[in-house]
């Protein structure tokens, strides 16, 4: 298990060293802070309002779901990097899904801060308006 961690922190580094190529160095750190955001805005946000958490619960979620996902991702990029002979395909494909994954996240944590956001607020509880009985006031007006 100890080496799965290993290898997983080091292919992050490659991947972000990868991605830096790509995007250039602004690029790539404007991507991780947009997606890191989009995660914070979709769990964090949601304590901005009282009744934020009950329209996007789920929102609460993304973090996990996030860090889950990207460690099965993980999990199948080494067994499919083992198990080929050329690894560059196999690091592009994983590339690719680790990208999508994230996205896929921010997005969600962006859109469970939206829905919150624009829900309505629970209407505030109605007193009741106590009025007594007709029979127990002693009424002399006539007609």
């Amino acid at each position: 298990m100890g080496s799965f961690f290993a290898t997983m922190f080091e292919e992050h580094v490659a991947r972000r060293r990868r991605m830096r190529g790509l995007l250039g160095d602004r690029g790539q750190s404007i991507f991780e802070f947009l997606v890191m955001s989009g995660i914070a805005l979709g769990s964090l946000g949601l304590l901005v309002r009282l009744w934020m958490p009950a329209a996007a619960p789920w929102g609460f979620a993304i973090p996990f779901v996030f860090v889950i996902g990207f460690i099965l991702i993980e999990r199948r990029r080494q067994r499919a990097h083992a198990a080929a002979a050329d690894p560059e395909p196999v690091r592009r494909t994983y590339d690719w899904a680790a990208l999508l994954w994230s996205l896929g996240c921010a997005l969600a944590g962006a859109a469970a801060f939206v829905i919150a956001w624009n829900a309505e607020p629970p209407a505030p509880p109605q007193e009741e308006i106590w009025t007594p009985p007709e029979s127990s006031v002693p009424v002399d007006i006539s007609p």
